[in-house]
């Protein structure tokens, strides 16, 4: 009797702590789904339109190509919570190209690369600042100067130039000529030159003024990788029988080349190089225009200070699995909550060292037709190329009006721009924001 009282006793003990193990896995379980579910809609799905491509449930995440895929339970890609640590250390330590070759297994249940240890530090950075330690010994930060243009003539055929001429009576007493390319390579190499000072390890995407993320100009590009870029993007049906015959012909004009048949190959170059790169975060710089002023072609009044990050993908966002995965990698990874963090920072210190003040969602189109508010002032999910495609933390700099009246005049400045007052602060601003978020970590 007293034999099977204990054993009774032992019964119930076994029996309470497997109900509670089991309670505190759903509970964790439960957790997992409305985090996951919360993050999707907050962040990432700009119109409450991406459901038919993804499901989060107690068996895990799902990516499908379609909704009828998805009605048939038809994924194309799966992974339990359980292993979603042990992929994002595989993103961090893999090839861009190895980690999509695996998505396309369809199941990283099934197929796991390797193991990995969980409890790697992944961090590199020295976390002590003393008077004698450089504050960011360790780090590896990649820096992308925006568009290519070296000069007023490639300014042009990117359309990312401003020229004013003389008014007096509006108070602009010389004529004004801006590159944007200019004065984002300006800004980097400043940039680069502050943070290699205190330790940190830097890659720019374009090694010199005027240069591409190929290493080269575009005319250079042009005599040397047109016409097989052209014979590419057709094979892969980017281009149609007539538009190959027509960009292989006399007919485009060096805009047409650069807007049909470059551009996006070259941006595709930048996150490439970034993600072999494997920075520990990637600055993206930019200098803004204000999109009310129709033609820039006279200064404007309005001035805002704005970053990116990804996400906000709209309902015709994911037509491939290139896109598909990009969108499971910013779900699962912690990727753009540290860019958000880095963000903060970055935007909190612009209005701080420039003096302009930081946009609200209603102070330009595109940010409330095309992006989301990430709850830090200023900070904007936004699905660029770039914020899509490169993986880690980022910031995506769009700092000032290069066309408001009184930064036109600053700008226009100087030949070379990084003896240009107004660059070296923008330079400074974002040097700010790197240490402040640093200091943080």
């Amino acid at each position: 009797m007293i034999r099977f009282f204990k054993l009774n006793i032992t019964f119930a003990f076994l029996l309470a702590l497997t109900v509670t193990r089991c309670i505190s896995q759903d509970s964790a379980t439960s957790a997992k789904i409305k985090y996951y579910t919360q993050k999707a809609e907050k962040y990432l799905d700009k119109e409450k339109a991406l459901s038919p491509y993804y499901s989060i449930n107690r068996d895990g995440i799902s990516i499908y190509e379609s909704l009828q895929k998805k009605l048939k339970k038809d994924f194309e890609f799966h992974i339990n919570f359980d292993k979603i640590d042990n992929f994002n250390l595989y993103l961090k330590n893999t090839d861009g190209e190895q980690v999509f070759e695996t998505y396309k297994k369809g199941n990283y249940n099934m197929a796991i690369p390797f193991a990995l240890d969980l409890n790697v530090d992944s961090s590199n950075v020295d976390s002590s600042f003393t008077a004698e330690t450089k504050r960011l010994k360790g780090l590896k930060i990649a820096i992308d100067p925006g568009h290519i243009a070296g000069d007023m003539e490639m300014g042009d055929i990117e359309k990312k130039c401003l020229t004013f001429k003389c008014d007096s009576l509006k108070g602009l007493m010389d004529p004004v000529a801006i590159a944007e390319g200019v004065l984002t390579f300006a800004t980097a190499k400043l940039l680069k030159d502050k943070l290699e000072a205190e330790g940190a390890e830097v890659f720019m995407t374009r090694p010199f003024n005027s240069s591409s993320s190929f290493g080269v100009t575009f005319d250079e590009w042009l005599k040397t990788n047109y016409v097989a870029t052209v014979d590419s993007l057709f094979k892969v049906g980017k281009l149609s029988p007539a538009q190959k015959q027509f960009f292989l012909s006399s007919k485009p004009t060096k805009r047409d080349k650069f807007r049909v048949i470059f551009k996006d190959v070259e941006l595709a170059k930048r996150s490439k190089i970034i993600n072999d790169y494997n920075p520990d975060f990637t600055i993206i710089i930019h200098y803004n225009v204000d999109e009310t002023n129709t033609g820039w072609v006279k200064p404007a009044n309005n001035n805002f200070n704005m970053v990116f990050v990804g996400g906000a993908f709209m309902k015709n966002d994911l037509p491939t699995p290139q896109k598909r995965f990009e969108f499971l990698r910013l779900l699962i990874t912690n990727d753009l909550e540290k860019s958000i963090a880095l963000s903060a920072d970055v935007i909190q210190s612009f209005e701080k060292n420039l003096n302009v003040k930081t946009a609200t969602i209603k102070d330009a189109t595109y940010l409330l037709e095309g992006c989301l508010s990430t709850g830090e002032v200023g900070v904007y999910c936004r699905n660029l190329q770039l914020t899509r495609y490169i993986h880690g933390p980022l910031v995506y700099g769009e700092t000032l009006y290069q066309d408001n009246m009184i930064e036109c005049i600053a700008l226009n400045k100087e030949c070379d721009k990084t003896k240009n007052l107004r660059v070296q602060q923008v330079a400074e601003a974002y040097f700010q924001g790197v240490l402040n978020y640093i200091k943080k970590q």
